[in-house]
């Protein structure tokens, strides 16, 4: 058991890190405001399903910390034509949102609902300035 713990530690130390290294090769994260858009994103890697799982950004106006558009949410969709993931359901998940350089801006996680194609973490402590965000790491399990 305790090298089953260790696996899927190290497997989710791995899934991070390939979704830091492909910051500009898989999602799109389709935001605009104006003519300056939020459009990077990572490859998810699940042990949970094999679909390919979306994560998009919301953003609303914030004056802090320095007044501008900050990344307020996320969504995460299965975007498979038949969703497979409830076999997600009841696996904690942690969606981080990532800097240039590949650094942690901020965190949420929670549990993945059951009988949904998509869900929603209940957001982040603070707000995120929408222009320091190149990518999003998501580990599942």
């Amino acid at each position: 058991m305790r090298d089953v713990t260790k696996a899927l530690k190290a497997f989710a130390v791995i899934v991070a890190g390939v979704a830091a290294l492909a910051a500009s090769e898989a999602l799109a994260a389709g935001l605009g405001s104006g003519s300056q858009s939020l459009g990077s994103g990572q490859q998810t890697v699940s042990a949970c399903t094999s679909d390919t799982l979306r994560v998009s950004y919301t953003t609303a106006y914030s004056a802090a910390p320095a007044g501008g558009y900050a990344v307020t949410g996320v969504t995460v969709t299965d975007t498979a034509p038949t969703p497979s993931l409830a076999a997600c359901a009841g696996e904690t998940y942690r969606v981080t949102l990532l800097s240039a350089s590949g650094a942690s801006l901020a965190e949420a996680s929670g549990v993945v609902p059951s009988g949904l194609a998509s869900f929603s973490p209940a957001g982040f402590a603070t707000p995120v300035d929408a222009s320091a965000v190149t990518g999003v790491a998501l580990v599942i399990g």
